[in-house]
């Protein structure tokens, strides 16, 4: 059974700051299979203190916030820096995350898409184009605040059921759930959920390809399939599941829209009623955020860390956002109350990821930066595209 849990609660409660006023009290969250553990931990937020905050409402929250970011994508461009950072022995990408902790830490659940295979016994370091990244990532992910990860994707096969085995094993170290890919046919079926007082969020992950490889056993890795996914999808409700969260890494690279194939499968996915919020990736370019069928799907986050650049693609690939979804519990159920965003950006050659909004409005970066991050801002602003429907970025400096 996988476990998660936050420690620093009245840290978190501090960090809040003024966007709890916009996105409601958070509960931290734990991580479980099946849903066997249950933990109660106290709301939080700018409303009410920790001490006035009654059992029943600590059990049942009003509302739970959601964070996703885009894909984690540790090429050898980035093993350079981060043997830098670890002072010439190991590797170390926590400083390439850390400006992502203020935000990734202040909501409920906050879930990552790590796209390779991580280094371990018998997988040694490899780029593409079959991929295996330094296992110390997984560190640096935990420590900025999420709580899982999705690890369905193209790259899922890259290092055969030893790569699985190495991935899943090091997330599993340093306590972050995961779903999308499985060491054996038991875990294939077991449901990630994550637990918000008593609320329960399921987390799937699926992918439409694996550049051509085929899985030892079809249960290693969630291929995209529209009846398998919904089935998941009724199994993880049946098993409890108040929120079920779909990642989905799928359509063509570096392509801002999404491709009529996109569009259909998440109108057909979310039609079966069984899922509530769709978050994609694999574009490595932002894409638009969208509302059918009455639910939100968020096309493509981009990259969260890669070392790609706009010398080798386009500026889009150093463009990401972090996803904020708030979940309103109501007289019929939960629903989605708030989407917002706030856009990201990687700094190239040192690999840090900055959060936009903070960053410009802190004026202590050289002007270079500041303009590419005034630039990528409008990239993924204007890409999202989604004004009108009542999501808007976000440039706040605390969390």
């Amino acid at each position: 059974m996988r476990m998660r849990r936050r420690s620093q609660v009245l840290r978190r409660a501090v960090a809040l700051g003024s966007v709890a006023l916009l996105l409601g009290a958070m509960t931290p969250a734990a991580a479980v299979d099946e849903g066997h553990a249950h933990l109660q931990r106290p709301s939080i937020g700018a409303s009410r203190s920790l001490e006035t905050a009654s059992a029943a409402d600590r059990a049942m929250p009003l509302r739970v916030t959601l964070a996703f970011t885009g894909d984690f994508l540790a090429t050898h461009a980035t093993w350079e820096a981060a043997r830098r950072y670890a002072g010439g022995s190991g590797y170390d990408y926590r400083p390439m995350l850390a400006r992502l902790r203020p935000i990734v830490s202040s909501v409920d659940v906050a879930i990552c898409h790590l796209e390779t295979p991580l280094t371990g016994k018998g997988v040694a370091l490899s780029d593409y184009p079959r991929y295996a990244v330094p296992h110390q990532l997984a560190y640096a992910i935990r420590r900025a605040g999420y709580e899982g990860c999705s690890t369905a994707s193209n790259h899922s096969l890259d290092r055969g059921a030893a790569g699985i085995r190495t991935t899943l094993g090091w997330l599993d170290r340093v306590g972050l759930g995961h779903t999308g890919t499985a060491r054996s046919a038991h875990e294939r079926w077991k449901t990630t959920h994550y637990l918000v007082g008593n609320v329960k969020i399921a987390h799937l992950s699926f992918t439409g390809s694996f550049n051509g490889l085929v899985p030892s056993e079809p249960w290693r890795a969630n291929r995209t399939d529209l009846a398998q996914i919904v089935e998941d999808a009724r199994r993880a409700r049946r098993r409890g599941a108040d929120i079920v969260v779909l990642s989905l890494h799928w359509g063509p690279e570096h392509q801002h829209v999404p491709v009529t194939e996109q569009r259909n499968l998440a109108h057909q996915l979310l039609r079966s009623g069984a899922i509530d919020l769709i978050v994609g990736h694999h574009a490595h370019v932002v894409q638009t955020i969208r509302r059918p069928e009455g639910h939100w799907v968020a096309y493509g986050l981009g990259n969260s860390l890669s070392g790609m650049t706009a010398a080798m693609f386009s500026p889009g690939v150093q463009d990401g956002m972090v996803l904020l979804v708030v979940f309103e519990r109501g007289a019929h159920g939960w629903h989605v109350d708030k989407v917002r965003y706030s856009p990201t950006w990687v700094e190239p050659y040192r690999w840090v990821v900055r959060v936009i909004g903070p960053a410009l409005e802190a004026r202590r970066l050289p002007a270079w930066v500041l303009d590419q991050l005034r630039a990528s801002w409008r990239r993924t602003v204007g890409y999202v595209d989604a004004k009108r429907l009542g999501v808007l970025p976000i440039r706040r400096s605390r969390w």
